[in-house]
C-alpha cells in the first residue's frame, strides 16, 4: 500500500545563505510519497537560482514565484492552499530537518489533527547551541484550547496536519502568528500530538523570522488590548466556549470598573491557571501570580 502524499510547504525570502541545507534535507526524507511546494516572496538574492537548480533534479519540487510581496504568514497561507496532500508540514528556509521526521510524524499522529516535535537550537554557523526548545516551554498535547490562550508551544517548523483543517484555519489573519492560529484550532478539530524527539536543527540568527529568543521577547510585552483582541480572533474559532468568553467579557470591561472586573477577571484565571499557563516552565506559585499580573497590570 502506497502511503499518503505528505506536503512540504516551503516560503522563502531572500535565503539563499541556508537555503541549500534545508533544501538536502526535505529531498532525502526516508518517506516515500512527499511533495514540496515551494512559494518565494520576491527574493532578491540567488534564493530563486538556487531552487531552480533543485527543481531540475527533483520532480517533487514545485515552485511558485509571487508577483507581489506577500509578507511571511500570508505567503505560509497560499502555500498551504497549493499543496495537495492528506498530511502538510510546515517549512522554514533556513532550518535542517532529520531525515526521518515525517515518516516519524506520520507514524506517530494517530488519530490526532496536528502533530509536532522538539526541536534543536543551532547558531547562523549551524552549531548546536546546547538546548531544545522543551528546555524553554512545557510541550502540550491534548484536546484544550486553554494552554493557548496566552502562549503557544507548537512551531510553525515541527507541525504536521491533516488536509482537512484547511478549512477551519484559512485564510490566516495577518496579525498573529500562523503557527499559532493552527494550534488552537487544531485542538477543537481532533487535538495534538507531541512527540519527544528533536527532528529540526532550529536555526537562531538575525535575519530569521522565527527566532525563538527575539518572539519570545517580543511576545513579553503585549498589552491587554493585544491579548483581548487575540482572544477574540480565537473565540471566532472556537465555538461556544463559555469559559474563553468569560475572560472576553472581564477584559472588554477592564477600564469600565476597574476593581470589580480586575477582581472577576483574576477568578476565573484561577479556575484553570494550571491550564492557561502550562507551557511556563514555572512553580505554581508563579502560575498564580502570572494569572494576577494579567489581571491588576
Amino acid at each position: 500500500m502506497i502511503n499518503p502524499l505528505v506536503s512540504i510547504a516551503l516560503c522563502t525570502y531572500n535565503g539563499d545563505k541556508f537555503l541549500e541545507e534545508q533544501l538536502d534535507s526535505l529531498v532525502n526524507q526516508t518517506y516515500q510519497n512527499i511533495e514540496i511546494i515551494i512559494i518565494d516572496d520576491l527574493s532578491s538574492d540567488q534564493t530563486i537560482e538556487i531552487i531552480k537548480r533543485y527543481v531540475a533534479k527533483f520532480e517533487t519540487i514545485h515552485l511558485h514565484q509571487n508577483e507581489v510581496n506577500l509578507g511571511y504568514v500570508k505567503n505560509f497561507e497560499k502555500a498551504i492552499g497549493l499543496c495537495n496532500g492528506e498530511f502538510i508540514a510546515l517549512c522554514d528556509q533556513d532550518d535542517i530537518w532529520a531525515y526521518e521526521k515525517i515518516n516519524l510524524l506520520f507514524n506517530n499522529i494517530e488519530n490526532n489533527a496536528l502533530i509536532y516535535h522538539d526541536s534543536e537550537f543551532i547558531d547562523d554557523n549551524g552549531t548546536p547551541l546546547g538546548k531544545n526548545l522543551s528546555e524553554r516551554l512545557n510541550m502540550y498535547e491534548g484536546s484544550s484550547s486553554y494552554p493557548f490562550f496566552f502562549y503557544n508551544s507548537v512551531s510553525g517548523h515541527s507541525m504536521m496536519f491533516r488536509k482537512s483543517l484547511i478549512e477551519s484555519i484559512l485564510p490566516f489573519n495577518e496579525n498573529y502568528y500562523h503557527d499559532w492560529q493552527i494550534a488552537i484550532i487544531a485542538t477543537a478539530h481532533g487535538g495534538i500530538k507531541y512527540l519527544n524527539q528533536t527532528l529540526v536543527k532550529y536555526r537562531q540568527h538575525e535575519l530569521s523570522n522565527t527566532d525563538f529568543l527575539r518572539i519570545k521577547t517580543k511576545r513579553a510585552k503585549k498589552n491587554k488590548l493585544t491579548n483581548l483582541n487575540w482572544l477574540k480572533f480565537a473565540q471566532s474559532k472556537l465555538k461556544n466556549d463559555f469559559y474563553l468568553a468569560e475572560i472576553i467579557s472581564c477584559l472588554n470591561d477592564y477600564d469600565k470598573v476597574k476593581i470589580v472586573s480586575r477582581m472577576k477577571l483574576f477568578q476565573i484565571l484561577l479556575k484553570n491557571y494550571n491550564l492557561l499557563f502550562y507551557m511556563k516552565k514555572k512553580h505554581p506559585l508563579f502560575k498564580k501570580f502570572k494569572a494576577f499580573k494579567i489581571s491588576f497590570f
